[in-house]
């Protein structure tokens, strides 16, 4: 089931999946294999309600609490898809819907965790999507060399037909990349900031410079 969104219809109290080096995009989908018992508990309460989930990635530091630190900004989807398996697990497809900024945690009964989030600093992610100027070739080029050094795999077929903003976005997802870089191409202001974030980080792996801490990415 598809559904379309304003900012108005989101709520500020979202349930939240913290995942260490993934990260998604409004528009783009993102499945997910659901395994263990809170998260299993957070997907049932999503179905049983909106079908929000909030998609925030965590790092290896721990809070006061004992709770896994997470980034304050992440990516709000909605469920279009699920099915349950013999086992017990849950198969969902996450569509991205618009990103999100941490305000606090919520406390809670549950076994999974939730936020109070704010939506206004990403209103762009609602605009309809415009063509933009982007040399989508040296970009794919860039990541082929990208691929080949980390021995990775893909079929550049289909790539080379998605259009500029998917591609981008979706490379952003699926590349070799540390969490903190990761987390910088989703806090990009809008598609070109992540486009030119996505080519400074490719060509650093390209030189061989890649050490996170060696990065000044701005």
């Amino acid at each position: 089931m598809k559904k379309k969104f304003n900012i108005s219809e989101l709520p500020t109290e979202i349930p939240i999946f913290p995942l260490s080096n993934a990260i998604f995009f409004p528009k783009t989908l993102l499945p997910l294999n659901i395994f263990e018992p809170r998260y299993k508990q957070m997907t049932e309460h999503a179905i049983e309600g909106d079908n929000l989930i909030g998609m925030v990635q965590s790092n290896l530091k721990k809070d006061l609490d004992g709770k896994p630190e997470v980034y304050s900004v992440g990516c709000v989807g909605y469920i279009e898809y699920h099915s349950s398996t013999p086992d017990g697990r849950y198969l969902i497809n996450l569509k991205g819907i618009t990103r999100f900024k941490i305000k606090n945690e919520i406390d809670t009964n549950n076994l999974y965790r939730k936020f109070k989030v704010d939506y206004e600093d990403f209103t762009k992610d609602f605009d309809e999507e415009k063509k933009i100027d982007i040399n989508t070739i040296d970009l794919i080029d860039k990541t082929k060399k990208l691929f080949e050094k980390h021995q990775l795999i893909t079929d550049w077929k289909i790539v080379e037909k998605v259009e500029p903003s998917q591609l981008i976005n979706s490379l952003a997802m699926i590349c070799p990349f540390t969490i903190s870089e990761k987390q910088r191409l989703l806090e990009t202001t809008d598609i070109k900031d992540r486009n030119d974030v996505l080519n400074q980080i490719i060509s650093f792996y390209i030189l061989g410079n890649n050490n996170d801490k060696n990065r000044n990415i701005h």
